[in-house]
């Protein structure tokens, strides 16, 4: 059995690196217009596993409601979520999915933003899921895709999300795009694998954009991990 630290250390430590960041926000109108469009003045933030530490950083103690897995790691972030003022919701595709599907839906109904790895909680690597689209359908609320770098970090390359962790003092830049409102009528197959696209699409432009403003060259993933757009059907690819 795998170490797993105490909820008390990974608290103090995590806590206090996150206070030494330096974050910049980008994009903030984006993120107002789409509050006034929700029907619950609340959004659903999309991202990429790798950057959850820092947005949960740059959020604590507000009303967001995240994501996590029933694993291990998953219960150590959820012990984090609490105790920095969050609201973690367990599960994953292949455990709790559907309950924690009702939970975040249920959390947004009362006011709470959502934060969702559209990747994780156990990838494939930068490949985006269905799920974020379906809650955005039946509540109502805009997705709104971020992208994340700090200036300063150690990327996790053995991890299946190369998981960044900024080091202490770095400046974060995040950056919010334009909101993403999806019609209540359910999709076809065909529309939900463009949708899955064109967020991949975008947060990869944002992640770009978030690396120019820390001051950084942005290198895109290998083409080997964006092999799952090239797989779906040639007139999904494009579709607007």
């Amino acid at each position: 059995m795998g170490y797993k630290p105490p909820a008390g250390l990974v608290h103090f430590l995590a806590w206090n690196l996150s206070r030494s960041l330096r974050y910049r926000q980008y994009g903030v109108e984006h993120l107002r217009t789409a509050m006034a469009a929700s029907p619950t003045g609340t959004v659903i933030f999309c991202l990429w596993h790798q950057a959850l530490f820092e947005i949960l950083g740059r959020h604590h103690h507000q009303r967001v409601a995240a994501l996590t897995s029933l694993s291990g790691d998953g219960t150590i972030i959820a012990t984090y979520m609490d105790r920095i003022g969050l609201r973690p919701v367990r599960g994953s595709s292949s455990r709790g999915g559907l309950k924690a599907a009702r939970e975040l839906m249920q959390a947004i109904s009362e006011g709470w933003h959502a934060a969702i790895t559209v990747d994780g909680p156990r990838g494939p690597f930068k490949e985006v899921k269905p799920g974020p689209f379906e809650i955005a359908r039946r509540t109502g609320a805009p997705l709104v895709p971020v992208g994340v770098r700090a200036a300063h970090e150690y990327s996790f390359k053995r991890s299946w999300d190369r998981f960044r962790l900024p080091l202490p003092g770095s400046t974060v830049a995040l950056v919010y795009g334009a909101p993403i409102c999806l019609p209540a009528e359910y999709p076809t197959p065909i529309e939900v694998a463009a949708r899955r696209c064109d967020l991949a699409r975008r947060l990869h432009a944002l992640e770009a954009e978030a690396t120019t403003c820390v001051g950084r060259t942005y290198a895109p993933p290998p083409p080997t991990y964006c092999r799952w757009m090239q797989r779906l059907p040639e007139r999904t690819l494009s579709h607007d």
